[in-house]
C-alpha cells in the first residue's frame, strides 16, 4: 500500500487521537505532467487532521510513500524564490552574529534541496547538505558538499565518521514532513557536538493557519502542524531546549525555532 494509517500522536505515542476537519481526497502535490505529456490518472489519497489532547499536537492522519511525496524528479528548487533567499541569508547572518563559528565548524542542512541555505555558509566554514532528491546535484555543482540519500541513522553515523559533528543543523521545511520524530531526533542529537551545537528549525505555524483559513498549507507532506507547546516536553526528552522562537513570513506565517542542549 503506498500509504498508512497513523493510529499514534507523533509525540507522545497516545493512541487518543481526535479528528477536527477532512479535506477529503486530495492527489499528491508534487507529480506534475509536463506540457507535452497527456495527463494521466493519479492516486488520490484521505487528508484527515487529528488532534492529540496528551502533546496539544496537531497531525495528518495518515503518512505517504516518501517516494511518492518527493520523486527523484522533484521540481521545486527553493533558490529560485526570492523571499526564501532572503529569509536565508537573514537565517546565516543570524547564526554568524550570536553563535561562534569557525572555519573548521561543520553547517549541516537537512533537506538541503539546492543548497540555497548552505549557499550562505559555503565560503566562511565547512559545510553539508542532505537531500534524496536529483536537485541536490545543482548544489554540487555550485561546490556545495551534497549526500543524495534520505537521512537515517546509518547516514548520520556515516556523516560523523567522514566529516565529524556538526556546530549548527538545521532543517527548515522538514521537521514537519516527518512521521517518526523520535528517531528524527536521535539522528539529529548524534550529529551535534554536545553543549556546543545549535539545532535551528523553520516550521509553518498551525496558529496562522487558523488565523487565516490557510487550508491550501494541507497536504500530505504535511504530517504535523506545529505549535510551540508540544516541542517543549518533546525537546526535553533529548535534552533540549528551546532558546528563541521568532516569526517568519514565509509560507503563509512559519516560526523559526533555535533549540540548544539544556543549560548550554
Amino acid at each position: 500500500m503506498s500509504y498508512k494509517r497513523i493510529y499514534k500522536c507523533h509525540i507522545s505515542g497516545s493512541e487518543n487521537l481526535e479528528m477536527i476537519l477532512s479535506l477529503g481526497l486530495i492527489p499528491p502535490v508534487n507529480q506534475m505532467t509536463k506540457i507535452d505529456q497527456k495527463p494521466k490518472e493519479q492516486i488520490f489519497f484521505p487528508t484527515e487532521i487529528y488532534y492529540s489532547p496528551v502533546s496539544k499536537l496537531v497531525q495528518l492522519g495518515i503518512t505517504v510513500d516518501q517516494k511518492i511525496l518527493f520523486p527523484k524528479e522533484y521540481p521545486y528548487t527553493s533558490s529560485t524564490t526570492k523571499i526564501l533567499r532572503e529569509n536565508f541569508s537573514e537565517l546565516s547572518e543570524e547564526v554568524f552574529s550570536n553563535f561562534k563559528i569557525s572555519e573548521e565548524d561543520l553547517v549541516i542542512d537537512i533537506g538541503s534541496n539546492d543548497g540555497n541555505l548552505l549557499s550562505n555558509f559555503k565560503n566562511y566554514t565547512r559545510v553539508l547538505g542532505i537531500t534524496p532528491e536529483d536537485i541536490g546535484k545543482i548544489a554540487i555543482e555550485r561546490g556545495i558538499p551534497t549526500i543524495l540519500q534520505y537521512f537515517s541513522k546509518d547516514l548520520s553515523k556515516n556523516i560523523i565518521k567522514k566529516y565529524g559533528k556538526a556546530k549548527i543543523v538545521t532543517a527548515t521545511n522538514v521537521f514537519a514532513h516527518v512521521n517518526d520524530l523520535t528517531l528524527f531526533m536521535k539522528n539529529i542529537k548524534r550529529l551535534m557536538h554536545k553543549k556546543k551545537a545549535i539545532f535551528v528549525i523553520e516550521v509553518p505555524h498551525f496558529f496562522h493557519l487558523i488565523k487565516y483559513l490557510e487550508y491550501d498549507t494541507i497536504y500530505h507532506e504535511h504530517l504535523s502542524y506545529i505549535t510551540v507547546t508540544p516541542l517543549i516536553l518533546f525537546f526535553k526528552k533529548f535534552n533540549l531546549e528551546i532558546i528563541d522562537v521568532q516569526q517568519r513570513d514565509i509560507h503563509g506565517g512559519s516560526i523559526r525555532i533555535f533549540i540548544s542542549e539544556i543549560g548550554n
